[in-house]
């Protein structure tokens, strides 16, 4: 099977929601009225997804019943181990910094984060460790949130004031 089921789309595709809705909002109207509130909103929801990322793997990792074995995870599964806490971590990070720093910072970092996990995955996926139809919809999906957080980071700066 080299596609995904249509409801994994499909739910993946509705996770972009927030994104364009938010993303264009605080770029458009955020050049005529402050909206701290949402920049706040689309960050949190930004650092939401990067953690879900980060679970997918950890759901494929603990998906095989011999995970736990006497000699340990195996290479592939660690890596998937690593790659499940690192963009948690990381969206942790970027919210942090987003709230008690910068906001545009904070945007930049997920936009890394984003990029980042999006690496390691396709390197991931050449090996035949992610299902045949993952990395083509993560790459829509991941074009698009980067675009988003792009334009919400472009908004006026001092509209980002809490």
């Amino acid at each position: 099977m080299n596609r995904l089921p249509f409801l994994a789309v499909l739910l993946g595709l509705a996770g972009l929601l927030p994104f364009v809705t938010l993303g264009g909002w605080i770029f458009l109207a955020g050049l005529f009225t402050p909206l701290p509130h949402l920049t706040l909103i689309l960050l949190a929801y930004g650092a939401c997804i990067l953690s879900f990322l980060g679970a997918v793997h950890w759901g494929l990792a603990m998906e095989r019943p011999d995970i736990i074995t006497i000699s340990g995870p195996s290479t592939r599964d660690r890596q998937r181990l690593l790659l499940g806490v690192c963009p948690s971590l990381w969206a942790w990070l970027c919210l942090c910094i987003g709230v008690l720093a910068n906001m545009r910072a904070g945007y930049f970092l997920e936009i890394i984060g984003f990029a980042a996990t999006f690496m390691i995955e396709r390197a991931a996926w050449r090996q035949g460790a992610l299902p045949p139809g993952y990395l083509p919809l993560r790459a829509v999906l991941t074009a698009v949130v980067i675009i988003s957080l792009l334009m919400a980071s472009l908004a006026p700066q001092n509209h980002y004031a809490l």
